[in-house]
């Protein structure tokens, strides 16, 4: 399998490690919360990134997997998902925890369906911030990409992420997967951004699994 993966984190595994002062938790915390949006204002327009993405690493990683069950073939699914009439601001969902997508532009690519290996876009959120997207892999079974370049206040606590969509058959229909792995810029604020995957990512995955669902089985 590529080295391009997302991993599976070692993260969270052995005794715990106290943390020396709780001022740093709180302060990550904050900066991980749309309370610390404050610290940052979104840039004037998007950053250069046609620079060399980051090198994936082997661990490190704190992840959150969610799925849905789908009664549709994956063929099915991945063509609905995958449609490019389905622009991203309505395939993911938030919620107040995190700002909606707001728009996109390719920047290397065609992005065709099956055939954007290698394609690179920016995401804007609503609050102006942006990151980096490219796809790593596109198969009918997996979708993978990595995210990076956050101009938030994620970029205090996160280095790049890792994520990638699943589709496996299961009875007669399909089981649809979605992990982020996000990678830490040290080990003392892995528990805050473990909280955020938990807390913010994990809601609107599942909103957007579900929608995903909905929209797969109405095709």
């Amino acid at each position: 399998m590529s080295s391009d993966r997302v991993p599976r984190s070692a993260v969270g595994k052995g005794p715990r490690r106290l943390l020396v002062g709780c001022g740093v938790v709180v302060l990550v915390a904050a900066v991980l919360g749309v309370g610390g949006v404050w610290l940052t204002a979104p840039p004037a327009g998007p950053p250069d990134y046609s620079g060399v993405r980051p090198a994936p690493v082997a661990d490190g990683y704190v992840e959150v997997t969610h799925s849905v069950y789908v009664e549709a073939t994956p063929a099915q699914v991945w063509a609905a998902g995958n449609d490019p009439a389905l622009p991203l601001e309505e395939i993911v969902q938030f919620d107040e925890g995190f700002p909606a997508v707001r728009a996109t532009r390719a920047l290397t690519g065609e992005w065709i369906p099956g055939a954007r290996a290698g394609d690179r876009r920016w995401v804007m959120f609503e609050d102006g911030h942006y990151l980096a997207e490219e796809v790593l892999v596109d198969q009918p079974d997996l979708l993978r990409y990595q995210i990076w370049g956050f101009t938030g206040v994620q970029r205090f606590v996160v280095r790049h992420g890792m994520a990638e969509f699943r589709y496996a058959p299961e009875g007669g229909g399909t089981r649809l997967s979605w992990t982020y792995a996000l990678l830490p810029t040290a080990p003392i604020v892995s528990g805050a951004v473990r909280s955020f995957l938990e807390s913010t990512m994990s809601p609107m995955m599942r909103a957007t699994l579900v929608g995903l669902r909905d929209h797969a089985e109405a095709a």
